[in-house]
């Protein structure tokens, strides 16, 4: 089906640009080493003419219609769409669109700063797709380019870094806090807020970071779905929240999920998702490691825990470990790379069958790995599941608690046991007390008054009495078990 630009964009269409900071000499060579290959000699040209319509020296925005883009490029208005979304597909570019009463279009473009050579060659994604569009022997040759052989020398021989660069106060000591006070009222303030008001600066920032990893983007899943499948079921309501759970779990992005949503066997006959069959599909795949997956950068502690040791509970790196990491992810972390498919089906059910929150699931998992020697027991894990989803615990926080009064009750079930037992004077055999017949109170009243040597109430003891006597020696013989 044809596109119909002009219901997206018209020559008339004016725009702004903006730099979301200043791009240096080398960035533009990023642009030109790495990013050219993959979005094109055209989508690289507008790029370059965004860049430089704004003023280098203030910053200012550049303002002009569309059909000047078209113009300069020698770009037809469909072919200058596709090139401007391709910049923004790859991150170059933001686009925005405002509209005013009269239904007329501005278009604000913020340009963005290229990948460093490190943060593109870590991305899994765009790595790939260079080195399919430029080959290897390129691939080679820009990877040595942007190589740091000396610093990673350096790194491995001298381990030992100090950090000598002195604070602000320590090298302008002379600095009054006179000098830097404006009076309200005063002329300095005045001309202060005059230039403010006159001369605004342009909204670029020295700190801006440029990123490539995006949340799961709906509208970047649907190209990937097959004709039997329904976008409406598939990328709304509960089923968008299981696959935003997968992509959490597995530690996906839109590319790596929209693969496996690829296949058209995965879509049941009223074209809505099967989530069982996806569930079975990741686990075998992550296990024969055919997985697309995009780890984040590091997170929840550095070196304070891994593979041999596990974070108190309670601790910080305990709880930060539990809101950051995917149950995967921290149990990657726990064996220092992938793990079983006995130890991922145990986290996947309780994530996707018992309903579980992610960061409860992850105090699960520590608290069962210490008690039982690094190890994931199906029976333990169901009594300890069962046990908080009675109790309703839904955070890192109330699971901390339990984990911490059961090790408590643990610690005083041992203290007791091994606390000195009191004689109660009780018959034992074989280390087992045996029950006694108890005598009647008058009987055993009878007998304290015969061994005190007093006299028995109206004179009479029980051995006065045949029938008391028999009774009482029939007692004895059953207590030495003759």
């Amino acid at each position: 089906m044809r596109r119909l630009v002009w219901n997206e964009l018209l020559p008339k269409d004016r725009y702004l640009v903006r730099l979301a900071r200043p791009l240096g000499f080398t960035e533009m060579g990023y642009v030109t080493q790495l990013y050219l290959p993959i979005i094109g000699v055209e989508s690289y040209t507008l790029y370059q003419l965004l860049v430089h319509g704004v003023q280098e020296v203030s910053g200012a925005s550049a303002e002009a219609t569309h059909r000047s883009l078209m113009l300069s490029t020698s770009l037809s208005l469909d072919r200058l769409l596709d090139a401007r979304e391709r910049l923004e597909a790859i991150g170059l570019l933001e686009v925005r669109r405002r509209e005013n009463l009269q239904r007329d279009y501005y278009y604000d473009y913020l340009v963005k700063p290229p990948l460093t050579p490190a943060e593109f060659f870590g991305d899994y994604v765009l790595s790939l797709m260079l080195l399919n569009k430029i080959e290897n022997i390129r691939f080679q040759q820009l990877r040595e380019k942007y190589a740091d052989l000396v610093a990673t020398r350096l790194n491995e021989e001298y381990t030992i870094v100090e950090n000598m660069t002195k604070d602000f106060h320590e090298v302008f000591q002379s600095l009054k806090p006179s000098e830097l006070e404006v009076k309200k009222g005063s002329e300095r303030e005045q001309f202060l807020t005059r230039m403010e008001e006159s001369f605004p600066s342009a909204s670029m920032k020295s700190g801006f970071e440029a990123q490539v990893a995006t949340p799961l983007s709906v509208s970047s899943l649907r190209l990937y779905l097959p004709d039997n499948a329904d976008a409406s079921k598939v990328l709304g309501g509960a089923s968008m929240e299981f696959l935003y759970l997968l992509c959490h779990f597995y530690q996906m992005d839109s590319w790596g999920l929209g693969q496996e949503l690829r296949d058209w066997t995965l879509y049941k006959p009223d074209k809505s998702l099967d989530q069982e069959v996806l569930r079975k599909r990741l686990i075998q795949r992550y296990t024969e490691d055919k997985l697309y997956r995009n780890p984040p950068a590091e997170q929840g502690g550095g070196d304070e825990w891994g593979p041999g040791r596990l974070p108190e509970p309670g601790s910080e790196a305990f709880t930060r470990a539990c809101r950051l990491l995917s149950p995967l992810r921290l149990l990657e972390k726990v064996v220092g790379g992938r793990v079983s498919k006995v130890f991922l089906e145990r986290a996947e059910t309780l994530v996707f069958t018992d309903g579980m929150q992610p960061e409860v699931v992850n105090a699960l998992l520590f608290h069962t790995l210490a008690s039982m020697q690094m190890e994931l027991p199906k029976a333990y894990m169901e009594t300890i599941r069962d046990s908080w989803k009675a109790k309703r615990i839904g955070t890192v926080d109330e699971a901390v608690k339990q984990i911490l009064e059961r090790a408590d009750q643990r610690t005083q079930s041992v203290e007791k046991a091994k606390a000195p037992k009191k004689d109660t004077g009780a018959v034992r055999r074989n280390g087992k007390a045996v029950l006694q017949d108890k005598l009647p109170a008058s009987v055993e009243w009878q007998r304290e008054q015969e061994k005190s040597g007093q006299p028995a109430a109206k004179g009479k003891l029980i051995s006065d009495d045949p029938e008391l006597s028999k009774m009482l020696e029939s007692m004895r013989k059953r207590r030495r078990g003759e």
